[in-house]
């Protein structure tokens, strides 16, 4: 029975207990889940960090993503590229050979012609889940159509100059270079377009060797050449033959999609290092030491029962068990 006179210190006790049994149950909870709390609420002190902390690592992750998908483009846009340099370079042997044998007819030059100028097209054609990799920001379309090309001009000199170009005829693209916000405050342009002045020499030099059939004569021969060479970057135009110099070769072409992986990579060193410290810094707020949480349990356990045993003893006094 409470009595007027031990009420007070009645209710201050139960008071206590409930609030021990309360941060008893909380610990409980934490020591299972090993997490502060499982609302906000919980650790509001803190919501406001943690959330912060949490939407960087949202945008770190979708940055990781976006890299990793970009790095496979260029990597396939690399191998095309690096593919182009060694074939137009075989090319280019057999055609010196040609030229210099007199043996054009027993090489099939215009056949081997035929066969190059395909493989370059497949290769500036190289698709990537569907998206077709050197035709600029129409991903949709094949950059390079062969059929319905003009009849090159007269390749003997004194040439018409300047000699006309096939990339308003066989370049289906458009000239946007792609983009991509890679890190904060951090956008690179990436890519090659199939229209590179370089890839329309060695396209065109084919077509050359291919339009005049098995035995091409010196001087579309000497032509060809001369692009070829300029495009592989051993030679810087010939005026000539009527070939400009190019600002950018093949190997310049590798360099630059080098360049953008090179990037790309740092970027996501950076990106792995922010993780690790955004991983840590989540866990600092949202978890709890299990060991030093189990043994506040029994701290607060022991505290709980003593409560209890005080609460039982102050129930049971009455003046006839004071007189006792």
């Amino acid at each position: 029975m409470t009595r007027v006179s031990n009420y007070a210190l009645n209710a201050f006790l139960q008071s206590q207990t409930l609030g021990v049994q309360q941060r008893l149950a909380d610990l409980q909870i934490q020591a299972s889940s090993g997490q502060k709390a499982q609302t906000y609420s919980g650790i509001a002190a803190d919501a406001h960090q943690l959330i912060s902390l949490q939407v960087a690592q949202d945008q770190t992750a979708q940055y990781v993503k976006t890299n990793a998908s970009i790095d496979s483009r260029l990597t396939s846009m690399e191998s095309s590229v690096s593919d182009i340099f060694k074939a137009a370079t075989n090319f280019r042997t057999l055609l010196l050979n040609a030229e210099n044998n007199n043996n054009a007819g027993d090489l099939s030059i215009d056949t081997e012609a035929a066969n190059f100028r395909q493989q370059v097209a497949n290769l500036l054609n190289v698709q990537v889940d569907g998206r077709y990799l050197f035709s600029g920001s129409r991903t949709d379309v094949k950059p390079v159509d062969l059929n319905g090309w003009t009849t090159p001009p007269t390749l003997t000199p004194p040439l018409t100059l300047p000699l006309p170009t096939y990339t308003a005829e066989y370049y289906k693209g458009d000239s946007q270079v792609m983009s991509a916000d890679i890190d904060t405050s951090l956008t690179i342009k990436y890519g090659i377009t199939a229209d590179n002045p370089a890839f329309e020499y060695l396209l065109r030099a084919a077509n050359y060797i291919q339009t005049a059939g098995p035995t091409p004569s010196q001087d579309e021969m000497e032509t060809a050449l001369s692009l070829i060479n300029t495009a592989l970057g051993t030679e810087s135009g010939n005026a000539a033959r009527g070939t400009l110099p190019l600002t950018q070769d093949i190997a310049d072409i590798q360099a630059q999609i080098g360049t953008s992986r090179s990037s790309i990579d740092q970027a996501n060193s950076r990106h792995s290092d922010f993780q690790i410290y955004l991983t840590q810094n989540i866990a600092d707020v949202k978890t709890v030491d299990v060991a030093q949480t189990l043994t506040q349990v029994s701290g607060y356990t022991t505290q709980l029962q003593a409560s209890y045993m005080t609460l039982s003893q102050i129930s049971q006094l009455s003046l006839l068990n004071y007189l006792k």
